[in-house]
């Protein structure tokens, strides 16, 4: 029975990832020819080291090729990505933050995070049930932004209904996804950031 354990664990690790490149396969399908989505999100945000969680509620908006746009309720703060900048602005301190697009920690469009995961990362199922499955991904390359992602997909319609940060440093940064609208009209106005009148500005 001893001399059976190894290849039956061998099988069965070949088994999950064939599965989970299946589940990842279907996901990107699905995103595949997307224009835009909307969904309403809970942000659940943890610093093992200090000792803190933090939860958070808003709205996130995105429209191809790469703009983007998401509110928290409270504490206020609204950040948009027009395609050049990421913009942050928190009304109560009447601060502004700017930086790069690509200093993002992963790509904020479904099919692009998970476009090249083949090449990016080792992907193994880690947890499935009748109504998701959980899917993380490792890099195969080290980052200094985030140590691994664990992405939530809908069983059997095969949407992103989660993403988990997680990082070297012990944070983990969860964002559920709820009320879901795939190709949602949206106005390329919610996509455009001016600092307003007397705000403090720093640029990264």
């Amino acid at each position: 029975m001893k001399r059976l354990l190894l290849p039956l664990l061998l099988i069965t690790s070949q088994l999950l990832a064939a599965e989970a490149s299946e589940v990842l396969d279907k996901t990107i399908k699905q995103y595949k020819n997307m224009n835009s989505f909307y969904a309403e999100f809970e942000q659940v945000y943890c610093d093992e080291e200090a000792g803190i969680c933090q939860r958070f509620e808003g709205r996130t908006y995105y429209m191809k090729p790469n703009y983007f746009r998401m509110e928290i309720d409270e504490p206020e703060q609204i950040y948009v990505g027009d395609s050049a900048s990421l913009w942050i602005y928190f009304p109560d301190e009447n601060r502004v933050i700017r930086q790069r697009l690509e200093q993002m920690p992963f790509q904020i469009s479904p099919d692009a995070l998970l476009a090249d995961y083949e090449t990016d990362y080792d992907a193994e199922i880690t947890a499935e049930n009748d109504e998701y499955y959980e899917i993380e991904l490792s890099p195969k390359e080290d980052t200094d932004i985030y140590r691994k992602l664990t992405v939530k997909i809908k069983a059997r319609t095969y949407e992103l209904i989660g993403i988990t940060v997680h990082d070297d440093a012990g944070t983990e940064s969860k964002f559920e996804f709820s009320k879901i609208e795939i190709d949602k009209k949206l106005s390329k106005k919610i996509f455009q950031f001016s600092p307003p009148k007397g705000a403090q500005v720093d640029e990264f």
